[in-house]
């Protein structure tokens, strides 16, 4: 592409001509032809690499004023959204070549996004998936999840690929980082879906306060062309404020005024273990979703309205969310057992709150809670796990998560001290013998919920991230002989 067209997308005069090969901000990226776009981030200045970039052939650089004395730079204001504009026009715009569908919130995104992939897919659609886990065509992976929203180039190279396979429609989960760091700016959503806000992501390089948070969560609805809210959320009119004037606006919810209203949850008993029934206003029937829980019942209300107002029948919306499985969020593993084993992301005394309290509904004889917390985290928030925990848990194994920078001890002390008495805990800091004590100790009746991993294949320790999988470690205790011997941990 010639950079006069390639500049075009912000508006830019060419002062001289090129072919562009490539476009990253990545200096390590950088080949012959490449236009290197150098960012200002909170720990690095990409200005900094441009000497670099040049040795490795690019052909220009943009990036904040001052321009480096003779180098083939342009000066811009604002290099992040230069970058966004810019990666759409390399890659020819694919995200107008599909229907796209972006979903915000605090929690459930994932968990929706494959919710309304697998709608799609039920409708007859081919639909690509972008988020948490990773992207996706229909069922294959296409690439790993480094960021929720990747950066735009990595995005755009996406759609265009998914647009390449044919795909009609494309979910994706839009983080609130993503919005600040301007990542989807230039697309122009065909609906955007609001779930739910409470506060997280604060602090550190992320979020200054609850407020900044929530905008730029509302500010992805600029971008929108249909808007599916949850009028059950106090910050929803702060959503609906950011939506152009001519936008229009579907709600959800389980209280009153709901557009789509949600009548009833119900734990289902059938043969899928933690299932759940929900009703809605004016269905003949009610729906299934084969996971635990109101907040899954209501991630999957919202999808239903989403659906609803994009017209798909109501036979892929019902094949599709009873059909669903999401890696990591309420994952029942099939157990050879006469009790129930799951693997959840949770990860904040919210989350617990909600998944424990929807685990009580089910008949079950004890809940045996395994967890940790991150390191370099606020305190606050493996405060409000233990607490979580000792409300709605009957026995806790205390072990490491990703303890960063922290001592893995020193963060399984500190839960331990707010479980206090409350119930029964022990500290197993080594999360694989921990689950192991956690299986051992295992009764017919039980429920063995594995907390905070989710997804994870890593636990990071002091800069190095070593493989660790929960589902892993579950095939390998299942896979010895049975019967297998019992721990001391049995008779707890």
């Amino acid at each position: 592409m010639k950079l006069s067209q390639l500049l075009s997308a912000i508006g830019l005069e060419c002062p001289w001509e090129t072919d562009i090969s490539s476009l990253t901000c990545d200096s390590r990226a950088v080949i012959p032809g490449t236009l290197f776009v150098a960012l200002t981030g909170a720990r690095d200045d990409g200005r900094h690499y441009i000497p670099q970039a040049l040795r490795q052939g690019a052909a220009a650089v943009l990036c904040q004023p001052p321009i480096p004395e003779g180098a083939p730079a342009l000066a811009v204001d604002n290099p992040r959204l230069s970058l966004a504009l810019l990666a759409a026009q390399f890659y020819g715009h694919p995200a107008k070549s599909m229907t796209t569908i972006a979903i915000t919130g605090t929690k459930g995104k994932t968990t929706a996004a494959h919710m309304l992939r697998d709608i799609f897919t039920a409708a007859g659609h081919k639909c690509g998936m972008i988020g948490t886990l990773g992207a996706f065509i229909g069922q294959k992976q296409i690439a790993q999840g480094v960021n929720t929203t990747p950066e735009p180039v990595a995005l755009h190279a996406l759609l265009r690929q998914m647009s390449q396979a044919g795909c009609s429609h494309v979910v994706m989960e839009v983080s609130s980082q993503a919005m600040k760091l301007q990542r989807v700016a230039g697309i122009t959503f065909d609906v955007g879906l609001f779930l739910n806000l409470s506060p997280d992501h604060i602090g550190g390089a992320e979020h200054a306060d609850f407020s900044e948070y929530r905008a730029c969560k509302a500010a992805l609805f600029r971008q929108c062309r249909l808007a599916v809210g949850n009028a059950d959320d106090p910050n929803w009119p702060a959503m609906a404020a950011q939506l152009p004037q001519d936008c229009p606006a579907v709600t959800f919810g389980f209280g009153e005024g709901a557009n789509v209203q949600g009548c009833s949850v119900t734990p289902d008993g059938g043969a899928r273990p933690l299932s759940t029934r929900f009703t809605v206003a004016g269905a003949t029937a009610p729906y299934l979703i084969p996971m635990p829980g109101a907040f899954n019942a209501n991630d999957a209300l919202a999808c239903l309205a989403l659906c609803q107002a994009m017209e798909v029948p109501d036979h892929a919306i019902r094949t599709g969310l009873s059909h669903l499985a999401v890696p990591g969020r309420t994952q029942i593993y099939p157990a050879p057992t006469d009790f129930t084993v799951l693997i959840d992301y949770a990860h904040n005394g919210e989350s617990f709150r909600a998944l424990l309290s929807a685990l009580a509904g089910y008949e079950h004889r004890r809940i045996i809670v395994v967890f940790g917390a991150g390191g370099d985290r606020p305190h606050i928030r493996r405060r409000d796990m233990a607490r979580a925990a000792a409300q709605g848990a009957d026995f806790a194994i205390i072990t490491e998560d990703n303890p960063r920078s922290e001592p893995v001890g020193r963060i399984c002390a500190q839960i331990a001290s707010e479980i206090g008495h409350t119930i029964p805990w022990f500290i197993l800091t080594n999360r694989r013998r921990a689950i192991f004590a956690a299986l051992d100790m295992a009764q017919p009746g039980d429920i063995v919920a594995l907390l905070g991993k989710g997804h994870e294949t890593y636990i990071e320790t002091n800069g190095t991230r070593r493989y660790f999988s929960e589902w892993d470690t579950l095939d390998e205790y299942f896979s010895q002989p049975v019967p297998r011997e019992k721990s001391l941990f049995v008779h707890l």
